[in-house]
């Protein structure tokens, strides 16, 4: 049943099944792989059950539908519907005023049918709720979104990963990364965190790790806040368009040869070790470097552009 993806079993104790006989192996099995495991008197119906749990759901899902619409309208900036997406929020606690941080969790190449969203979400929850910290998932563009209530970036991150390893486990052939976003104090600014945990979310699967923090990308942080791509281009085209255009030609390797340079302080000793070359080569690509594309590799401020011309060549790779 645990390898079925089912959500838990009740075992109906008192008649073919006594509590005894649920033994200690059976126990440490369904705590291992986070699998509920309930037993029922054989005194209480089933019907009542039943009845009692569909009840309950379908409050459960008006209300989880409500507040997802609720906080949607404020990720997609929908001012027009902002009183009333407030006073639902509120009506569960979420003020206007207060902090919240958001984490999106994306399945990679995989396209999330009903039922499997159903069962993910059983587990994320499952998994959660054992850490007691206040927040709301919604399902997004095929993708969850955890917002959090309250909670500081250090228990969210810890969470988020226990999460995906739980989440790992159970799915060996899907593959998870999530992206956090910052805190924000205003309801009104959620769209901030949504988009920067997107971005962080795409650099966690550019680099093939399971969870980046957006306070942790560094100078991608500056190139997201820049608002026009097409600035950030030209600059890049500037400084390495005519070096890349040189090695196609040519083929040779004089650009990565100026990326590893950079990358590794001027020292030709450690470039040489890292592209597997002698360190005179190493030496006469920079020198042929700064002869035909009049580079000052020795000037600081020469070196900053260059740096930065290779870091929005990865920031336009991952995003």
């Amino acid at each position: 049943m645990i390898q079925s993806h089912t959500c838990g079993m009740i075992l109906n104790t008192g008649n073919y099944i006594l509590t005894e006989h649920i033994t200690q192996r059976i126990k440490d099995l369904c705590n291992h792989a986070h699998y509920p495991l309930l037993t029922m008197p054989w005194e209480i119906h089933i019907y009542d059950i039943t009845r009692d749990y569909y009840n309950r759901i379908f409050v459960d899902t008006q209300q989880d539908t409500s507040i997802t619409d609720a906080f949607l309208t404020y990720i997609e900036k929908d001012t027009i519907k902002y009183r009333d997406a407030r006073r639902i929020l509120e009506e569960y606690n979420y003020l206007r005023i207060n902090s919240y941080d958001i984490c999106i969790l994306h399945c990679q190449d995989q396209l999330i049918s009903e039922d499997l969203k159903l069962r993910l979400l059983f587990q994320m929850e499952s998994n959660i709720k054992t850490e007691n910290l206040p927040l709301h998932i919604a399902f997004y563009k095929n993708r969850f979104v955890f917002i959090f209530h309250s909670s500081y970036e250090e228990k969210i991150y810890k969470v988020m990963n226990n999460t995906i390893k739980a989440l790992q486990l159970s799915y060996k052939n899907l593959h998870f990364y999530a992206g956090i976003g910052t805190v924000i104090h205003n309801l009104e600014y959620l769209s901030t965190s949504y988009q920067r945990a997107l971005v962080a979310l795409s650099m966690a699967k550019n680099q093939k790790k399971t969870i980046i923090s957006f306070n942790e990308m560094g100078f991608f942080k500056l190139l997201h806040s820049v608002n026009d791509p097409q600035l950030l281009q030209e600059y890049e085209k500037e400084y390495l368009e005519p070096i890349e255009t040189y090695d196609q030609i040519h083929d040779t390797n004089y650009l990565e040869t100026l990326h590893q340079y950079l990358l590794c302080n001027g020292s030709i000793q450690q470039v040489a070790a890292n592209m597997f070359c002698h360190r005179n080569t190493i030496t006469y690509r920079i020198h042929v470097l700064e002869e035909n594309w009049h580079l000052n590799l020795d000037d600081t401020i020469s070196r900053f552009h260059l740096m930065t011309a290779f870091f929005i060549r990865n920031y336009k790779y991952f995003y």
